[in-house]
C-alpha cells in the first residue's frame, strides 16, 4: 500500500493537474452524454460500457506513461514502431469493414475490436519527434528532408491503404505541423502548398471515389443531396439549432435523431442537450487542454520533448477543428472523432496515451527547472 501511495503522491506533485483534470472532465461529460443517447434509444448499452472502460484504462495508462522517461520511449522505437506498422498493413488487407463505412480499419479480437490506425498516430508522433530531434540542424537539405518525408507520409500511406481518409488527414496534419515547428523553411513549405494545389484536380478525377466527391458537393448543393450525403449534416444542424441557449436536457424525450450521433456527431447531441452554453464550455475545455500542451512544449528544453508535445497538440487540434466543422456543415464528413467525446475505445485510449507523453515531458521539465 505504501508504494502505491508514494507513487500517487509523487505523481500528484509533478503532474500538470489542470491538463489532466480537464481531460477527465471532458471524458465524464462524454459518458453522461452517451447515457443520454442510450436513453433516447440511439445507441446500445455496450457503447456506454466500452466508453467508461476505455476512459478508466486511458487515465490509468496516462498516469503510467507520465512516469516513464519519454526519451527512453523514443529510443525504443525499433521495438514498437515496426510492429504497429505491420499490424496496420495487415489490417489494410485483412481487417474488418464496419457497417456504414468502406474503410478496412478494424481488427476483431473476439471480445472486442480495435482500430490499429489510432495507435499508429502515437507511434508516428514518437518516432517522428525522435527523427526530427536528430536532424533539425540540417532539416532543409534534401539529404535529410527526403527521409523525413518518407518517414511521415509513409505512415499516412499505410492508412490510405485502409481507405480511412479521415485518419490519414489527421496524420498528415501531424507531420506538417511537426515539420513546421522543427524549422522547415518557408520556401519549401510554399513549394509543398503549390504542389498540393497542383495535384488537387488529379485527386478529384482519379483518386476520390464518387462517394467522397458527393460529400464535398453536398456542402455547396445541400438540397440536391438532402436524402443522401447531406442528410446527416442537415440533421445535425437541426439538432444543434433546437438546443438554442441552454438546451433541452440530456435525458429529454424529444431528441432528434442524427446518424452516428454517439460517435462522430456527438457534438450535435451536446448542442441539442446543453445548447450554446454546453458547446461553449466544451470548446473552452479544449482550449485549456491544447493551451496546456503548448505551454509544456514551450517550457521543455529538449527538442525531443518539444516535438512530442507539438505532435500531440497537432493531433488534437486537427481532430477538434475538423469534427466540429463537419457537424456545422463547414467541411465534408470524413469520419474524424471528437477527442475524448466520441464513442470508441481505441480513440479514447490513444488520446490519453498522447496525454501521458505530454505529462512525462512536463514532469521532466519541472525536474530540470527546479534542479537548475
Amino acid at each position: 500500500m505504501k508504494p502505491v501511495l508514494g507513487f500517487l503522491t509523487r505523481f500528484y506533485k509533478q503532474t500538470d493537474k489542470p491538463l489532466l483534470l480537464t481531460c477527465v472532465a471532458v471524458s465524464l461529460l462524454s459518458g453522461v452524454l452517451l447515457m443520454g443517447v442510450n436513453a433516447a434509444g440511439f445507441c446500445n448499452d455496450r457503447v456506454v460500457q466500452v466508453q467508461f472502460i476505455a476512459t478508466v484504462m486511458g487515465v490509468v495508462g496516462a498516469c503510467i506513461v507520465a512516469n516513464l522517461d519519454y526519451e527512453m520511449l523514443a529510443h525504443l522505437w525499433k521495438l514498437y514502431a515496426p510492429l504497429i506498422a505491420l499490424v496496420n498493413l495487415y489490417t489494410a488487407f485483412f481487417g474488418d469493414i464496419r457497417e456504414g463505412t468502406s474503410n478496412r480499419s478494424w481488427l476483431d479480437l473476439g471480445v472486442t475490436s480495435v482500430q490499429p490506425s489510432e495507435f499508429l498516430k502515437i507511434a508516428l508522433i514518437l518516432t517522428l519527434a525522435y527523427h526530427l530531434s536528430q536532424v533539425k540542424d540540417t532539416l532543409n537539405t534534401p539529404r535529410t528532408l527526403v527521409p523525413v518525408l518518407i518517414h511521415g507520409f509513409g505512415a499516412v500511406g499505410i492508412i490510405l491503404l485502409q481507405g480511412d481518409l479521415g485518419v490519414a488527414i489527421i496524420m498528415a496534419a501531424i507531420v506538417i505541423i511537426m515539420l513546421f515547428m522543427a524549422g522547415l523553411s518557408r520556401k519549401l513549405m510554399a513549394i509543398g502548398v503549390a504542389g498540393i494545389a497542383a495535384l488537387a484536380p488529379f485527386a478529384w478525377f482519379f483518386l476520390l471515389s464518387q462517394y467522397h466527391k458527393n460529400r464535398i458537393l453536398a456542402l455547396f448543393y445541400p438540397d440536391q443531396f438532402a436524402l443522401n450525403e447531406a442528410h446527416q449534416q442537415q440533421a445535425g444542424l437541426l439538432s444543434i439549432g433546437s438546443g438554442q441557449i441552454f438546451g433541452i436536457g440530456i435525458f429529454s424525450e424529444s431528441h432528434n435523431y442524427v446518424p452516428e450521433m454517439y460517435n462522430d456527431f456527438i457534438f450535435t447531441f451536446l448542442g441539442e442537450s446543453m445548447g450554446f452554453v454546453g458547446c461553449f464550455l466544451l470548446i473552452l475545455a479544449y482550449v485549456i487542454i491544447c493551451g496546456r500542451i503548448l505551454a509544456a512544449a514551450l517550457q521543455c528544453r529538449s527538442d525531443l520533448g518539444k516535438y512530442i508535445c507539438i505532435g500531440v497538440f497537432a493531433m488534437l487540434v486537427s481532430q477538434i477543428v475538423i469534427n466540429i466543422s463537419m457537424c456545422l456543415m463547414l467541411m465534408p464528413v470524413i469520419g474524424v472523432t471528437l477527442p475524448l467525446m466520441s464513442a470508441g475505445g481505441s480513440s479514447v485510449v490513444t488520446v490519453y496515451a498522447g496525454l501521458g507523453l505530454v505529462l512525462s515531458v512536463y514532469a521532466e521539465s519541472n525536474k530540470n527547472m527546479f534542479a537548475s
